[in-house]
């Protein structure tokens, strides 16, 4: 009570604006990141080593790490995938800008960001700390925040509800 008067006082946030704040800039981010994303896997479709041949012809590294991977995938599994992936990737990065259905944006793209776990591999060839790789760290990075943003707005609906019950 004291604290929360001084920090007032003196011009701080209090600590729940600033965590709301920090998830509604984690939550932009993300939704901006999967936009972007999405567009380029639409722009670089088609080209030699792009997301197409990605995703028809490379094998799933699984957990990575000297693993030489299963597949590629079935065709009746890849082609869907492929071509619905970047409109799905930018449909919840929009979900995620706007603040709307993020708990239900955030679950799909958690379950993406799984796939890409799954697809490329946990650990890299290169282990835990590459030099200068793609490795794991973006994608569970990412799924942390996907989750992160999809509990505090499961919260935040939850706790909208209580308080119109109670008046």
């Amino acid at each position: 009570m004291l604290q929360d008067t001084f920090d007032q006082r003196v011009g701080l946030k209090n600590e729940r604006s600033m965590v709301i704040t920090a998830i509604a800039t984690m939550r932009v981010l993300l939704g901006i990141f999967f936009i972007l994303s999405g567009i380029a896997n639409y722009i670089y479709f088609r080209t030699p080593g792009g997301f197409f041949e990605t995703v028809t012809q490379s094998k799933l590294a699984l957990w990575g790490w000297g693993f030489q991977g299963v597949g590629p995938l079935p065709a009746f599994l890849a082609l869907p995938y492929a071509y619905l992936l970047p409109a799905v990737e930018m449909i919840v990065g929009a979900a995620f800008v706007v603040n709307r259905w993020v708990r239900w944006a955030g679950i799909i793209m958690m379950l993406m960001l799984l796939s890409f776990i799954l697809a490329f591999g946990l650990i890299g060839p290169g282990g835990l700390l590459p030099n200068n790789q793609g490795n794991w760290d973006k994608n569970v990075f990412m799924l942390i925040g996907a989750w992160t943003c999809a509990a505090y707005d499961h919260y935040r609906v939850k706790r909208q509800n209580r308080m119109n019950e109670l008046g």
